[in-house]
Parts: C-alpha cells; sequence; structure tokens
C-alpha cells in the first residue's frame, strides 16, 4: 500500500469527530448488529423447523457415492430432456393399460353377445359387465391417497400394474360372466389408481413451462391403448374365443412398467413428494436430473409439512380449495357426461345397429382412434402455446356440432330431405370421428391437466382423487344407463340427451374453468 494512502487514513482515524458523526457512526453499529442477529434468529428458527419436521419422518437409506454423483453431477439440456420424456413414457405405460382395460369392453361385447362359453347375457348383465370397471376404479380413486402418500408414486404404480396383470388373468381365463365381472372391477382398481395419480406424477416432474406438453401424453396414452384393443379385437376375430386375448392385453404395459420400476432407475421418484417427505437431498438430485436445479426443495418441504393433508374434508376450509374442487370436479363430470364412453365403449354397436357389419364396424371404429391420437399429439405440443381455456371452449363447442350430426344421422324424418338413407350410417361415422377428435383436444385430457395443476400443495393428493371419483361416478352412471336408456328412448332421443348435456357444459367451462398454463404447483 502506498505510504501517502497509508498516512491519509491515520490521519482520518485520528482526526477528531464531530458529536453528531459519532451518534449516527453508533446508530449504524446498532442496526448492523441487529440484522446481523435477526439473520441468524431466522437462519436458526429454519434449522428448527426442518429438524422437527424430519425428525417426524424416517428417511430411507440411499447409495451415498450414486446420491453425491448425481447432485453434482452437470446436467445439459439434453439429457435433462431425454430424463424428463422417459420418466413420463414410463409413467404413460399405466394410462396404456388404461386404455386397453376399457376399450376391451367394445370388441370383447361384440363376440360374446354372439354366443360363447358366457351363455347369452341379458341387458342387465351387459350393463354389470360393462359398469364393473368404472366402479372399481371409484374405488381405486378412494384408496390412492392412502397408497401413493406414504409409500410414494412408484410405489402406487407397482400396485396399479399388479391389478392390471391379475384381472387380466382372471378375465381371459373366464368360465362364467361373473368371473369376468371380478376381473373388470379389479381392472377397474388400478384404472382408478392410474388415472388419480399419472397426470399428478408427471406435473410434479415437469417444469412450469413444458407441464401441458408432458401431462398431454397420459390421456393420449389412453386413446393409443383403446386403438391397441380394437386393432386386437380385429385380429382375434378369426380365433377360438379371440374375446379372451382381448381381455388379456392390458396385461402387457403394466408388465413392461413394473419391470422399469423394479429393474431399472428410469423412472425416478416424484421429487416434489420426496421433497414433501423431508428427502431434501434426493429431491434436489432428481430435479437436477430432470433440468430443475432452480427448484427450492426446501421451501416445498416446509409448505408441505405444516400443511398438508389427506382429509377430504380439508378441502372445505378455505374458498381457494372449494374453489379449486369445484373446478376440477365439474370438469370431470362432464368429460363422462357428455357421452365419450357411450361412444367408445359402444361404437361397434351403434355402427352396427346402422348397418355394418361386425368386423367393418371395428374397423371403422379403429380408425377413428388413429385419427384421434393424431390430434392428442396435437394438443400435446401445443397446449402449453394455445392455453387450456381456449383448447376446452373450442373443443367443447366442436363436440356440440357433432352431436347435432349424430342426432340428426338417426332421425330419418329430417336427413331424407337433403340425403338418402344410404348415406346416414356414413354421416354417423362422420359425426364420431369429429366427436372424437374435438374431445381429444378438449375435455378428454384437460380434466386431467387442469386436475393436477389447480390445487393447492397442501391438498393436492386428495383433491385430485376426489375429483378423479366424480369422473368415474358418472362414468359407471352413463355406461350402465345407456342400454336401458335406448329401451326407453329411441336413439335419438339419446343422442339429443347428450347434445344438451354438451351444451350446458360449454356454459360452465366458460363460467369457471381459470387459466393453469405456466402456473406454479409449489404456491
Amino acid at each position: 500500500m502506498p505510504l501517502a494512502h497509508v498516512s491519509s487514513r491515520v490521519a482520518a482515524r485520528a482526526s477528531p469527530r464531530s458529536p453528531s458523526e459519532r451518534v449516527r457512526s453508533r446508530a449504524r453499529r446498532s442496526v448492523n448488529g441487529r440484522v446481523r442477529a435477526t439473520s441468524r434468529d431466522i437462519v436458526g428458527v429454519e434449522s428448527m423447523l426442518m429438524s422437527s419436521v424430519c425428525a417426524r419422518r424416517a428417511p430411507r437409506a440411499v447409495d451415498a457415492r450414486a446420491f453425491t454423483a448425481e447432485l453434482f453431477h452437470d446436467v445439459t439440456s439434453e439429457d435433462a430432456e431425454r430424463a424428463r420424456y422417459v420418466a413420463t413414457l414410463s409413467v404413460c405405460l399405466a394410462m396404456l393399460s388404461v386404455g386397453c382395460a376399457c376399450g376391451a369392453i367394445a370388441g370383447a361385447l361384440v363376440y360374446i353377445e354372439s354366443g360363447t362359453v358366457l351363455g347369452t347375457l341379458s341387458t342387465t348383465m351387459k350393463g354389470t359387465v360393462v359398469a364393473a370397471l368404472p366402479l372399481g376404479a371409484l374405488f381405486g380413486c378412494a384408496v390412492t391417497p392412502g397408497v401413493n402418500e406414504p409409500f410414494g408414486r412408484r410405489f402406487a404404480l407397482a400396485v396399479c400394474d399388479v391389478g392390471f396383470i391379475i384381472s387380466a388373468i382372471l378375465m381371459a381365463s373366464a368360465t362364467a360372466v361373473q368371473q369376468v365381472v371380478v376381473g373388470r372391477f379389479l381392472a377397474g382398481l388400478a384404472v382408478g389408481i392410474a388415472t388419480s395419480m399419472c397426470t399428478m406424477y408427471i406435473s410434479e416432474m415437469a417444469p412450469a413451462k413444458t407441464r401441458g406438453k408432458h401431462s398431454g401424453l397420459a390421456p393420449l396414452s389412453v386413446t393409443i391403448g383403446l386403438l391397441c384393443s380394437f386393432v386386437l379385437s380385429l385380429v382375434a376375430v378369426n380365433v377360438p374365443d379371440g374375446w379372451r386375448w382381448m381381455f388379456a392385453i392390458a396385461a402387457a404395459p403394466a408388465l413392461t412398467q413394473l419391470g422399469i420400476i423394479l429393474g431399472t432407475d428410469a423412472l425416478p421418484e416424484s421429487p416434489r413428494w420426496l421433497a414433501e417427505n423431508c428427502r431434501v437431498g434426493e429431491a434436489k438430485a432428481v430435479f437436477n436430473r430432470l433440468g430443475q436445479p432452480e427448484v427450492d426443495v426446501h421451501i416445498i418441504a416446509l409448505n408441505a409439512t405444516s400443511n398438508t393433508s389427506n382429509k377430504i374434508m380439508s378441502l372445505l376450509k378455505d374458498a381457494k380449495t372449494r374453489h379449486a374442487l369445484g373446478v376440477a370436479s365439474l370438469m370431470n363430470f362432464f368429460q363422462q357426461a357428455c357421452g365419450i364412453n357411450v361412444v367408445i365403449y359402444y361404437a361397434p354397436k351403434i355402427l352396427s345397429d346402422l348397418g355394418f357389419d361386425r368386423s367393418h364396424a371395428i374397423a371403422l371404429t379403429a380408425c377413428v382412434s388413429v385419427i384421434q391420437i393424431f390430434a392428442g399429439t396435437w394438443l400435446s405440443r401445443s397446449v402449453d402455446a394455445v392455453g387450456r381455456r381456449p383448447m376446452a371452449l373450442g373443443g367443447t363447442a366442436t363436440m356440440c356440432f357433432a352431436l347435432a350430426l349424430l342426432t340428426l344421422s338417426v332421425t330419418p324424418s329430417v336427413y331424407s330431405h337433403f340425403m338418402s338413407a344410404a348415406a346416414a350410417p356414413w354421416l354417423a361415422v362422420g359425426a364420431i370421428l369429429l366427436f372424437r377428435i374435438a374431445f381429444s383436444v378438449s375435455l378428454g385430457p384437460l380434466p386431467y391437466i387442469v386436475t393436477s395443476e389447480v390445487f393447492p400443495q397442501k391438498v393436492r393428493n386428495v383433491g385430485v382423487s376426489v375429483a378423479t371419483s366424480v369422473q368415474w361416478i358418472m362414468n359407471a352412471l352413463v355406461t350402465f344407463s345407456f342400454l336401458r336408456i335406448r329401451e326407453l328412448w329411441n336413439a335419438q332421443g339419446v343422442w339429443m340427451l347428450y347434445f344438451a348435456v354438451s351444451v350446458l357444459s360449454l356454459a360452465v367451462v366458460h363460467k369457471v374453468l381459470p387459466e393453469t398454463t405456466g402456473a406454479s404447483l409449489d404456491g
């Protein structure tokens, strides 16, 4: 240091200061000391909170070397994107099983009606076979929080896979219709768990800006599963007891996913679940692996440990959670009330009644599913850019138009003025196609996506389960009552009913649906 500079500093210290300067100096030292003490107190309180919380939750042992390597490993954006897609697609295998399990009945019912070892089925028994799955799904939704909250998302998926496998064995080996009903109910339990948690699992791993793109792959997987079941129905037409293979197909994705969970690390545990259970180091490592090192896992842990509740009554405690429950429940209600599963389950039968033979009816239904997959892919790529509300409103309006066309196709007194009776079945095919495309970009995937986003962190798990239960209650009511309604009313009256419900759903969506694109899950 130069000598002149030292001299000037010594002189400055030696020079007398005025009384006002000394007072200001003491005040500054006092304020600085209080700030440092307050900072120490805040850090101490946070440490105390984390310590008390972690003392109540015993984390499992982990491989320290692997954990440290993953925590401090620099992940490129390409590696993170690949890891997110691998994890997302691994979760979606459960939704693929959902599609296979739900779609199997559409083809199997056509063959079973023609006479099998199961005997001749009455209208009530047909409705029971179809409705057993959504009824089981309702119970599956109810048990989901008790499975995935204490044990984790991966464990819940494994339970779901076991359910699909056992149910497939039961149905494929059935010698009486009661065994099919039990198998369908067990498959429904697995379906309820999968639909309650898969989209939530994905949303907990995906960054906010691309959450819709990843979450949209879950309902798209259901559509792919439906297509697989329809294609198998076509192949099985010349196979003795081919309906058994239709019921068995749901086990294939479940076996694959179970192998991934037990034998690989491609599907990590939800990092938010890890943070909520005081495993903040593991949560940070998973977030880093998925390209989200900026996420503050301590905030997630503190928010969850002080507020998280799995009790249904917690959804009614404040206006924010009540509003979220209302939005999610209404979206799930109208997803089923619009009649989509009537179109899916009974599409081959509807087309058969309009004059198509059995194999052509199933083939046309499969073609509709292929086009629906393209629509679902577009939704997954576009929903983050376009937004949830515009997608929902545009798609629901198109569904109303499609149901009006379907009503017209079964009303000869109207369509006879401008087209021949031979064209009516093709108008029905076009209406079913338009309806399912519109559904694939609106009320099909968006209730899953919005339900996983709209609830506050403290009640998200129980909120998603309750809202999804509404979906399966309506699914069971609609599918069980359809054949009875057709006996009481003609086809025209049935489709007019669903048209009226879809118009109502358009009004409700416009009124209550918030825009959740890019919203944080950690609030």
